[in-house]
C-alpha cells in the first residue's frame, strides 16, 4: 500500500512507503509479544487460571468430610497440569480411609483434567476451634 500510494499519488507522497514499513514492523512486534507471553508464563511455571483453581476446590469439596482445601499450587507441565494441595478431614479417620479418600480425589481430578495430571494431596486433621 505504501509503494502503491507513493507511485499513484506522485513525488510528494513518497513518504508513504517508509510509513507503511513502520506500521508493519509494529504489527509484527505486537504479534511476537502475543506469542511470547504464554511461552514465558509456562517457563516461569505460572499458576493455572483462577477458574481452574476454583474448579479443583469444588471437586475436592464434593467429597463428604472434606473441608478447607488450602495451599493449592498449580502449574502446567507441557500439555498436562500439576496440582498440589492440602485438605482437612476428620482426624479420627483411619490412615487407610484417609488414603482411599485422597486416591478417590486424585481419580476425580485426573478424570477432569486428564490422565497425565500430576497430583499431590496432603491430608490434615480438622483443626479444633
Amino acid at each position: 500500500m505504501g509503494i502503491g500510494g507513493a507511485i499513484l499519488l506522485g513525488e510528494n507522497w513518497r513518504i508513504l512507503d517508509p510509513v507503511a514499513a513502520i506500521l508493519v514492523s509494529f504489527l509484527i512486534m505486537k504479534i511476537a509479544i502475543q506469542l511470547l507471553v504464554p511461552c514465558v508464563d509456562e517457563l516461569l511455571e505460572k499458576s493455572l487460571p483462577e477458574e481452574t483453581e476454583r474448579e479443583i476446590e469444588e471437586i475436592v469439596l464434593s467429597f463428604p468430610g472434606m473441608s478447607h482445601p488450602h495451599d493449592l499450587r498449580t502449574r502446567r507441565i507441557g500439555n498436562n497440569y500439576a496440582i498440589e494441595l492440602h485438605i482437612r478431614m476428620d482426624g479420627n479417620v483411619s490412615l487407610t480411609k484417609a488414603h482411599q479418600i485422597s486416591t478417590d480425589i486424585e481419580e476425580k481430578l485426573r478424570e477432569q483434567f486428564g490422565p497425565g495430571t500430576h497430583i499431590a494431596i496432603h491430608p490434615e486433621p480438622e483443626k479444633e476451634i
